[in-house]
């Protein structure tokens, strides 16, 4: 993930920014009260990590990228940390709670980095920002750019999968929570232009969704040709048209929460 977001990370923080609505579900199922100590892991440019730390949270944010890391905004309930969700720096129950967010699809291991996130924060939650692969694959934009379905399932397990071991293997409570993505999201990653098509034309906004930087220069252009032939012709309003209608729309983002029920998680 380092080596990645070094190279496509350099205007992240343009394009991506902490939704509210996003972080107060965060708050809302961590149930942790103000001054808890927080572990942000892959924390990226720390926009989640900031939010929780204004909301009164003492958060360490633990990213491996220094590209990412540069772009951080400073709080002084916020702590930056070197490191991989792999090999976290920290001993068992060093923190009261953990989040990632968007980020469980980079590990190498992600089962590896479950596991050191449920051992820093013991018997406190885990709550996790993500997306089910296998839901909603009729959204318009797989149309364009059919090749990130393949990135997506390449990256990331399925959300039976990831259950299945953490009820098994790391005993942990497991309970999932839909998040429909509002029309005015203001975290601009992969689906956040569901409502929005001309957004996915600013390569700036595309440097910020790591799925398009997978794919080659051709690909990119000609699924952005396509897109542009049909939003100038009509054929996209045709086809997608009553998307536009909505507030709200579920292309698969979800919340999971994990909670260790083991009295010793080391």
């Amino acid at each position: 993930m380092s080596v990645l977001y070094d190279r496509i990370g350099v205007t992240y923080s343009r394009s991506r920014a902490a939704d509210p609505r996003i972080t107060a579900k965060l708050v809302e199922l961590l149930g942790l009260p103000a001054g808890s100590r927080l572990i942000d892991i892959g924390a990226g440019t720390g926009n989640y990590s900031h939010a929780l730390a204004t909301a009164g949270f003492r958060v360490t944010a633990v990213e491996p990228s220094a590209t990412m890391r540069s772009q951080a905004r400073e709080h002084p309930g916020l702590e930056w940390q070197e490191g991989v969700g792999e090999a976290l720096p920290y001993t068992t129950a060093s923190f009261d709670g953990a989040i990632m967010t968007l980020c469980l699809h980079h590990f190498t291991d992600w089962q590896q980095g479950l596991r050191e996130a449920i051992r820093v924060v013991g018997k406190g939650p885990l709550v996790v920002f993500t997306f089910d692969v296998n839901l909603n694959r009729d959204f318009w934009l797989f149309d364009y750019f059919p090749d990130l379905i393949t990135v997506d399932r390449h990256w990331t397990a399925t959300i039976p999968v990831v259950r299945e071991f953490a009820q098994t293997e790391l005993r942990a409570q497991f309970h999932t929570e839909p998040f429909p993505l509002p029309r005015d999201i203001r975290d601009l990653f992969a689906a956040s232009g569901w409502a929005r098509p001309e957004l996915y034309f600013d390569a700036t906004f595309r440097a910020g969704i790591s799925s398009f930087s997978k794919l080659d220069a051709a690909t990119t252009a000609t699924g952005l040709a396509a897109l542009r032939r049909d939003l100038d012709n009509g054929m996209w309003q045709q086809k997608y048209g009553a998307l536009l209608e909505r507030e709200s729309y579920d292309r698969g983002y979800l919340f999971m929460r994990l909670q260790s029920q083991l009295a010793n998680c080391s």
